[in-house]
């Protein structure tokens, strides 16, 4: 990994006023908002100059049943500084990474409360063309993923940086949001506590996570194996091999479009494919 530090999270709720730079510094909460985000610059070189903005997006959709959406950015500045992230920086096809998983607030008989993974992408998704931002974005049908109630995403974002992938280690948290929307179901949901954020969840630092996590099934219950233990998998997604990479430029995963900023900033978009993990 190339060598390079990460500013402190900016915890951004959407349907607040713009502050003086363009960032509205406030711990985000999702129950009242239409949509939540958190934006964070994961990684810069040594001297500021080059960047990798890592955001979470996590909002009920065009379906009510949840709207999920990361970004990498290699040409943005989210903090107050006006003297770093000042290059621009647009990377080469396959040099801008994605990937999320999708979380399910869980109470168990006894009022306990844990987040459980409900849907994930089981790959990286890369850039195919030469671009500034990448986007990576999916939609749940109206009846949610994994029952009605809170759910959040952790978003993966990397970069490659003089040859090497950085930002790969660090995730951000999009905020909670009670899914799925326009139903009598969030209603019910909304009945349970709101959830509570572990500093694992919302640390950027993956070394924190617990080595494994359990699955929410359709209706939002542990899957569980056949000897009836919780079926567990890992909050994290592997670095990305030369050969997936390679794959994930030429062969892009869903429909992707491209869109140039008034400044000639390129960003991609693709719609991809999450799963839901099984014993």
């Amino acid at each position: 990994m190339s060598s390079g530090r990460r500013r402190s999270s900016l915890r951004t709720a959407l349907l607040a006023l713009p502050a003086a730079f363009g960032i509205t510094m406030v711990a985000a909460t999702s129950a009242s908002a239409h949509y939540v985000y958190y934006i964070e610059q994961v990684w810069s070189n040594p001297d500021s100059s080059r960047c990798l903005i890592n955001r979470a997006e996590t909002s009920h959709g065009s379906t009510g049943g949840g709207f999920f959406k990361g970004t990498s950015s290699s040409q943005a500045d989210v903090d107050p500084n006006p003297l770093d992230c000042v290059l621009g920086w647009e990377r080469n096809a396959g040099e801008l990474a994605e990937g999320m998983i999708v979380y399910k607030w869980y109470v168990d008989v006894n009022g306990d409360g844990s987040w459980l993974i409900c849907d994930r992408t089981d790959q990286w998704y890369m850039n195919s063309v030469p671009a500034a931002g990448f986007e990576l974005k999916w939609t749940a049908p109206a009846e949610t993923l994994c029952g009605a109630g809170y759910y959040s995403i952790r978003n993966y974002a990397g970069m490659v940086d003089s040859g090497e992938w950085v930002g790969l280690n660090a995730t951000v948290y999009s905020g909670y949001h009670l899914l799925p929307d326009y139903s009598e179901l969030s209603t019910k949901a909304a009945a349970q506590s709101e959830p509570t954020v572990p500093d694992w969840f919302k640390s950027a630092d993956t070394s924190d996570d617990p080595a494994a996590i359990p699955v929410a099934d359709a209706n939002g219950e542990p899957v569980r194996n056949s000897d009836g233990s919780l079926f567990t998998v890992s909050p994290n997604l592997p670095e990305p091999t030369a050969a997936a990479i390679a794959t994930a430029a030429q062969e892009p995963a869903g429909k992707r479009t491209i869109t140039t900023d008034a400044d000639g900033n390129v960003t991609e978009t693709v719609a991809g494919q999450l799963t839901r993990p099984t014993p």
